[in-house]
């Protein structure tokens, strides 16, 4: 694989653990500063992880538009080469008719 797919799956291995992670540390904080009692903490907590969400969300936004914009040239170049590759079959097989037409073929 090339380093760009290596670099690909370890970004979303990174997105997934965070996905599966701070949403329920958030909801423990939340809880524990919640019965706690402490209302002020309480209150912070919910700005600080409302901030963090936001932010983490957006900076993912972006980085998943990055690697669809990646993808797509990718996908672009990939279509550009496919077409000389088929530019040049045709150009072989149009060598091979010519050519096979100024020799009379065996009969099996």
């Amino acid at each position: 694989m090339s380093k760009i797919t290596e670099k690909t799956k370890r970004e979303v291995a990174y997105w997934s653990y965070a996905a599966w992670s701070l949403p329920f540390a958030a909801l423990a904080l939340i809880t524990f500063s919640y019965f706690i009692g402490y209302e002020t903490w309480f209150h912070k907590s919910l700005v600080v992880i409302t901030t963090l969400f936001f932010g983490t969300s957006v900076f993912w936004w972006w980085w998943a538009l990055h690697k669809l914009l990646y993808i797509i040239k990718s996908m672009e170049e990939t279509a550009i080469h496919l077409g000389i590759v088929k530019k040049d079959i045709t150009d072989v097989k149009e060598d091979i008719r010519k050519s096979g037409s100024n020799r009379k073929r065996r009969k099996s």
